[in-house]
Protein backbone atom coordinates (compact mmCIF):
# COMPACT_ATOMS: atom_id res chain seq x y z
CA UNK A 1 0.00 0.00 0.00
CA UNK A 2 2.86 2.33 0.77
CA UNK A 3 4.20 1.75 -2.75
CA UNK A 4 0.88 2.78 -4.27
CA UNK A 5 0.67 5.89 -2.07
CA UNK A 6 4.20 6.98 -2.93
CA UNK A 7 4.27 6.24 -6.66
CA UNK A 8 0.73 6.89 -7.81
CA UNK A 9 -0.65 9.49 -5.45
CA UNK A 10 2.65 11.34 -4.94
CA UNK A 11 2.56 11.58 -1.21
CA UNK A 12 4.31 9.67 1.50
CA UNK A 13 2.96 9.70 5.01
CA UNK A 14 3.42 7.37 7.90
CA UNK A 15 -0.12 6.45 8.83
CA UNK A 16 -0.77 5.70 12.48
CA UNK A 17 -4.54 5.97 12.30
CA UNK A 18 -5.29 2.46 13.52
CA UNK A 19 -2.87 2.90 16.41
CA UNK A 20 -4.60 6.15 17.41
CA UNK A 21 -8.01 4.46 17.23
CA UNK A 22 -6.83 1.64 19.49
CA UNK A 23 -5.19 4.06 21.92
CA UNK A 24 -8.40 6.07 22.10
CA UNK A 25 -10.43 2.92 22.92
CA UNK A 26 -7.83 1.76 25.44
CA UNK A 27 -7.70 5.13 27.19
CA UNK A 28 -11.50 5.21 27.37
CA UNK A 29 -11.62 1.72 28.86
CA UNK A 30 -8.98 2.54 31.47
CA UNK A 31 -10.84 5.69 32.49
CA UNK A 32 -14.13 3.75 32.63
CA UNK A 33 -12.61 1.28 35.10
CA UNK A 34 -11.10 4.11 37.16
CA UNK A 35 -14.42 5.96 37.18
CA UNK A 36 -16.12 2.80 38.43
CA UNK A 37 -13.65 2.60 41.32
CA UNK A 38 -14.45 6.19 42.33
CA UNK A 39 -18.24 5.71 42.53
CA UNK A 40 -19.85 5.86 45.96
CA UNK A 41 -21.53 2.80 47.47
CA UNK A 42 -24.97 4.44 47.31
CA UNK A 43 -24.68 5.00 43.56
CA UNK A 44 -23.32 1.49 43.11
CA UNK A 45 -26.30 0.00 44.94
CA UNK A 46 -28.70 1.93 42.69
CA UNK A 47 -26.88 0.65 39.62
CA UNK A 48 -26.99 -2.92 40.93
CA UNK A 49 -30.78 -2.66 41.27
CA UNK A 50 -30.97 -1.44 37.67
CA UNK A 51 -28.73 -4.27 36.44
CA UNK A 52 -30.84 -6.87 38.24
CA UNK A 53 -33.98 -5.57 36.55
CA UNK A 54 -32.16 -5.38 33.20
CA UNK A 55 -30.94 -8.98 33.37
CA UNK A 56 -34.38 -10.32 34.24
CA UNK A 57 -35.91 -8.39 31.31
CA UNK A 58 -33.41 -9.53 28.68
CA UNK A 59 -34.72 -12.48 26.72
CA UNK A 60 -32.11 -13.89 24.38
CA UNK A 61 -34.55 -15.11 21.74
CA UNK A 62 -36.81 -12.07 21.78
CA UNK A 63 -37.05 -10.58 18.28
CA UNK A 64 -37.54 -7.07 19.68
CA UNK A 65 -34.24 -7.33 21.58
CA UNK A 66 -32.59 -8.55 18.37
CA UNK A 67 -33.90 -5.54 16.41
CA UNK A 68 -32.94 -3.05 19.15
CA UNK A 69 -29.34 -4.28 19.26
CA UNK A 70 -29.12 -4.26 15.46
CA UNK A 71 -30.41 -0.67 15.23
CA UNK A 72 -28.12 0.48 18.05
CA UNK A 73 -25.06 -0.89 16.25
CA UNK A 74 -26.13 0.47 12.88
CA UNK A 75 -26.50 3.97 14.39
CA UNK A 76 -22.83 3.89 15.42
CA UNK A 77 -21.68 2.74 11.99
CA UNK A 78 -23.73 5.27 10.05
CA UNK A 79 -22.82 8.17 12.34
CA UNK A 80 -19.10 7.38 12.16
CA UNK A 81 -19.39 6.91 8.40
CA UNK A 82 -21.01 10.33 7.94
CA UNK A 83 -18.28 11.95 10.04
CA UNK A 84 -15.85 11.04 7.26
CA UNK A 85 -17.43 13.78 5.13
CA UNK A 86 -16.98 16.51 7.77
CA UNK A 87 -13.65 18.39 7.99
CA UNK A 88 -13.37 17.99 11.78
CA UNK A 89 -15.06 14.59 11.77
CA UNK A 90 -11.81 12.84 12.69
CA UNK A 91 -11.86 14.45 16.14
CA UNK A 92 -15.44 13.35 16.72
CA UNK A 93 -14.65 9.81 15.58
CA UNK A 94 -11.89 9.55 18.17
CA UNK A 95 -14.26 10.97 20.79
CA UNK A 96 -16.95 8.40 19.92
CA UNK A 97 -14.45 5.57 20.15
CA UNK A 98 -13.18 6.90 23.48
CA UNK A 99 -16.74 7.04 24.84
CA UNK A 100 -17.52 3.54 23.55
CA UNK A 101 -14.45 2.18 25.37
CA UNK A 102 -15.42 4.08 28.52
CA UNK A 103 -18.97 2.73 28.57
CA UNK A 104 -17.98 -0.86 27.80
CA UNK A 105 -15.36 -0.86 30.54
CA UNK A 106 -17.65 0.82 33.04
CA UNK A 107 -20.53 -1.59 32.37
CA UNK A 108 -18.25 -4.62 32.45
CA UNK A 109 -16.84 -3.47 35.79
CA UNK A 110 -20.36 -3.21 37.22
CA UNK A 111 -21.23 -6.71 35.98
CA UNK A 112 -18.09 -8.25 37.41
CA UNK A 113 -18.33 -6.46 40.75
CA UNK A 114 -21.94 -7.52 41.14
CA UNK A 115 -21.73 -11.15 40.06
CA UNK A 116 -18.05 -12.03 40.66
CA UNK A 117 -17.75 -14.89 38.14
CA UNK A 118 -21.12 -16.43 39.14
CA UNK A 119 -22.90 -15.06 36.12
CA UNK A 120 -19.85 -14.64 33.89
CA UNK A 121 -20.90 -17.05 31.13
CA UNK A 122 -24.27 -15.35 30.63
CA UNK A 123 -22.74 -11.86 30.74
CA UNK A 124 -20.05 -12.97 28.28
CA UNK A 125 -22.61 -14.37 25.84
CA UNK A 126 -25.06 -11.47 26.08
CA UNK A 127 -22.79 -8.46 26.48
CA UNK A 128 -19.08 -8.96 26.01
CA UNK A 129 -19.18 -11.22 22.94
CA UNK A 130 -21.48 -8.79 21.15
CA UNK A 131 -19.23 -5.85 22.03
CA UNK A 132 -16.02 -7.58 20.94
CA UNK A 133 -17.34 -8.01 17.42
CA UNK A 134 -18.94 -4.57 17.49
CA UNK A 135 -15.59 -3.00 18.43
CA UNK A 136 -13.90 -4.70 15.47
CA UNK A 137 -16.52 -3.29 13.11
CA UNK A 138 -16.28 0.15 14.71
CA UNK A 139 -12.49 0.08 14.25
CA UNK A 140 -12.99 -0.86 10.60
CA UNK A 141 -15.52 1.86 9.79
CA UNK A 142 -13.63 4.46 11.85
CA UNK A 143 -10.41 3.69 10.02
CA UNK A 144 -12.15 3.97 6.66
CA UNK A 145 -13.85 7.24 7.67
CA UNK A 146 -10.63 8.81 8.93
CA UNK A 147 -8.70 7.74 5.84
CA UNK A 148 -11.46 9.07 3.60
CA UNK A 149 -11.45 12.36 5.50
CA UNK A 150 -7.67 12.65 5.26
CA UNK A 151 -7.56 11.82 1.57
CA UNK A 152 -10.23 14.39 0.80
CA UNK A 153 -7.93 17.20 1.89
CA UNK A 154 -4.78 15.92 0.17
CA UNK A 155 -6.18 16.18 -3.37
CA UNK A 156 -6.21 12.42 -3.80
CA UNK A 157 -8.84 11.03 -6.17
CA UNK A 158 -11.66 9.87 -3.92
CA UNK A 159 -13.45 6.62 -4.47
CA UNK A 160 -16.88 7.03 -2.93
CA UNK A 161 -17.91 3.54 -4.08
CA UNK A 162 -15.31 1.89 -1.85
CA UNK A 163 -16.32 4.13 1.01
CA UNK A 164 -19.98 3.13 0.61
CA UNK A 165 -18.94 -0.53 0.36
CA UNK A 166 -17.21 -0.27 3.74
CA UNK A 167 -20.51 0.80 5.35
CA UNK A 168 -22.40 -1.99 3.61
CA UNK A 169 -19.78 -4.52 4.78
CA UNK A 170 -20.24 -3.37 8.38
CA UNK A 171 -24.02 -3.61 8.17
CA UNK A 172 -23.96 -7.09 6.61
CA UNK A 173 -21.35 -8.33 9.09
CA UNK A 174 -23.44 -6.92 11.94
CA UNK A 175 -26.57 -8.70 10.65
CA UNK A 176 -24.67 -11.96 10.29
CA UNK A 177 -23.02 -11.82 13.70
CA UNK A 178 -26.10 -10.75 15.65
CA UNK A 179 -28.14 -13.46 13.94
CA UNK A 180 -25.47 -16.00 14.79
CA UNK A 181 -25.19 -14.75 18.36
CA UNK A 182 -28.89 -14.80 19.12
CA UNK A 183 -30.04 -17.85 17.21
CA UNK A 184 -27.10 -20.23 17.15
CA UNK A 185 -25.22 -19.66 20.38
Amino acid sequence: MRYVKTNYYKYDIKDNTLRYIMNSMFLGSILGAIFFCLISEDSLNKMNIFIDSFITQVDKNNIINFIEIFIKNIKYFIFIWFLGFIPLGEIFIYLIIFCKGFFISFTSSIFFSKYQFQFTINVFNNYILENIFNIILIFFIAYKAIMYSKSKFKNIPLDIKNYIKSLIICIIANIFFITMLYYII
